[in-house]
């Protein structure tokens, strides 16, 4: 189960803005700074789309530029409604943080690392006032973190923006240890701060980016403060690697207390290209990768073992290996050397293993734990489809366990798959929550009662936009538990009333909200969860239904796939709006009003029929 993060998250509509460069001046000589401006900062409307104003609450929040391609071609992605449509090509785009934003004078500034080759510097060496810049973003933002004691911050010369920032606008007297790794001394930047931060800066003399271990061996050098840290971490990627295991291994520092991210990787000259043969059985091959189920069992047992945790903590030996994963040598012997064979692991013929790229990627990736343990909901939801010719022939969920149960009898049995998959609707519904947001007259709301898959998320953004507002959740006492436990802002406990029940809402409801409730059941339990809902309802009440709905374009892989695993586990599958309006009908309710949120989702206001 993931543990709630001490940085807050708030999540925005991501909107293409085209903007113009208004300023351009060489800070040090190796940072370059734009000042961007337009009336597209603000909110505005374009092609029938009412857009919001830009927000960036974060110090390392990102934004994405895009550039024109090889051949002069500027490729954009299309609006939609709180997200952004790719499907017409593959822009050149690259993510940036925002120095600063100043929405009265309509400003916001960006600092480009200068160095020779790359599309981004190349642009924005040359970027000059009228210039055109078209950006999109922040989609979300990661706030100051809450409990630490202090702070470690370490990072190179393109982080330095995100670290600018953060100095500026930390808490006065936060304590923080900053390494900052620049390529000369002349680079050296003015960063003010209230907090009482102790700043190294670390030259690499001229040596190329991502060539050295200066940070590494300061932060191993460095004394370590007492308290509990929380240590930000962002650079070349391979160059982390070392600081990320001595976090973990040697200081012990949990994974929920970092933020490491790979801002670039260091990539070596082409090598000469060779001509390649043409191969008769590409097909064939290709046909057998396609159906070859062994690497995503080994790959996910591995995960769930913590195989690849473990040798990047130094555990190199088979034996060492499956005492510490607590598994048959023999046995996880063998799966080792297979995962050599299909490049996940590496070893040296004398019985040590080593990452490769690929697993090294995995250890990186904080979701991957997740998404990846077989004892998880994402694991559960991909052996879903081994019921798929069932559900084909039929159109009914057919997916069963080896011990014979659905999905939804295993989730009430296994609370792991159960709270991950809550979690993970929990994590989605950052998404929409900011299009309910904006998609009903909530002022009006005094009371409001909520129910349904990610709805905590949601009803979080509802009261602190609406301080007034009084909002309770029905759920399982086991559901309350994870909304208490790893979603639910602790300050916000007090004004979110849970509440106890089998979903069933108190009757003379006038006001509910009712998240993602159906994707998880079939028609026949969809109709008689709307007509109980129905039947709650004051007499003038309001049922606010928020549920994904089929975008009906084929070439969506991943919405058709989601299509498949639901319709597998559950009998439900992604439905088109008006297959849940027909639903709606049927158990006496009546659409008054719909309106898109974002990410394929809708939210309709619905009252008793009649009423």
């Amino acid at each position: 189960m993931p543990t709630r993060s001490p940085r807050p998250v708030v999540t925005f509509p991501i909107v293409l803005r085209e903007l113009t460069v208004l300023r351009a001046e060489n800070l040090t000589p190796g940072m370059r700074r734009l000042t961007l401006g337009g009336p597209q900062l603000a909110a505005f409307t374009k092609d029938g789309l009412d857009l919001p104003a830009l927000r960036t609450e974060g110090f390392d929040d990102h934004v994405k530029f895009f550039f024109p391609d090889e051949t002069g071609r500027l490729v954009l992605p299309r609006q939609r409604v709180g997200s952004l449509d790719w499907s017409d090509g593959r822009p050149v785009a690259k993510d940036y943080t925002p120095v600063s934003h100043d929405p009265g004078k309509g400003e916001i500034v960006f600092d480009f690392v200068r160095h020779e080759g790359g599309v981004a510097s190349a642009w924005a060496e040359s970027a000059a006032p009228g210039d055109s810049a078209w950006i999109a973003g922040p989609k979300m933002s990661h706030g100051h973190p809450e409990g630490a004691d202090w702070l470690l911050v370490i990072g190179d010369e393109t982080a330095l923006p995100a670290i600018g920032r953060w100095l500026a606008e930390m808490p006065e007297g936060t304590r923080a240890r900053v390494f900052i790794e620049i390529g000369d001394d002349s680079h050296r930047q003015d960063l003010p701060t209230k907090a009482d931060a102790e700043i190294v800066w670390l030259s690499r003399n001229g040596a190329p980016a991502g060539t050295t271990d200066l940070l590494e061996r300061a932060v191993r050098a460095a004394d370590w403060l007492p308290g509990t840290v929380f240590a930000w971490v962002a650079g070349e990627a391979v160059a982390l690697k070392g600081i990320r295991r001595h976090l973990a291994t040697e200081r012990d520092v949990p994974r929920e207390h970092t933020h490491i991210t790979g801002y670039w990787r260091r990539t070596a000259p082409a090598a000469p290209a060779e001509a390649v043969e043409e191969d008769e059985d590409t097909a064939h091959e290709r046909l057998h990768r396609l159906t070859d189920l062994a690497p995503p069992y080994a790959i996910r047992t591995a995960v769930t073992l913590g195989v690849f945790d473990l040798v990047d903590r130094g555990v190199r030996d088979a034996a060492g290996i499956a005492r510490s994963a607590g598994a048959h040598p023999a046995t996880l012997k063998a799966l080792l050397d297979y995962l050599v064979g299909i490049e996940l692991l590496a070893t040296d013929g004398e019985g040590n293993y080593s990452l490769t790229p690929i697993s090294e990627e995995l250890v990186e990736d904080d979701h991957s734990a997740e998404e990846y343990h077989l004892e998880g909901a994402e694991a559960a939801f991909d052996a879903s489809l081994s019921g798929l010719l069932h559900t084909v022939r039929t159109g009914r969920a057919g997916y069963r366990t080896l011990a014979g149960r659905t999905l939804t009898e295993e989730m009430a049995r296994e609370s792991r798959i159960a709270d991950t998959a809550r979690a993970a609707v929990e994590d989605e519904a950052r998404w929409i929550a900011p299009g309910v947001l904006g998609a009903h007259d909530w002022p009006s709301v005094t009371e409001l009662t909520a129910t349904g898959h990610g709805v905590a998320t949601v009803v979080e953004v509802l009261v602190r936009e609406f301080p007034e507002l009084r909002a309770r959740i029905v759920a399982m006492p086991s559901v309350l538990r994870v909304l208490r436990e790893t979603i639910l802002d602790r300050e916000l406990l007090p004004r979110i009333g849970l509440v106890a029940g089998s979903g069933t809402v108190p009757a003379g409801t006038r006001t509910l909200l009712m998240s993602r409730q159906l994707e998880w059941q079939d028609d026949e339990d969809a109709l008689h969860t709307l007509s109980g809902a129905a039947a709650s309802l004051a007499a003038d009440g309001t049922l606010l239904l928020v549920e994904q709905v089929a975008t009906g374009d084929p070439e969506d892989g991943e919405a058709v796939l989601r299509h498949l695993r639901l319709k597998c586990a559950f009998g439900s599958g992604v439905r088109a709006a008006e297959e849940i309006e027909d639903l709606a009908g049927r158990a006496g309710l009546a659409v008054r009003s719909r309106a898109d949120i974002g990410w394929d989702h809708r939210l309709w206001t619905l009252g008793r029929s009649g009423s």
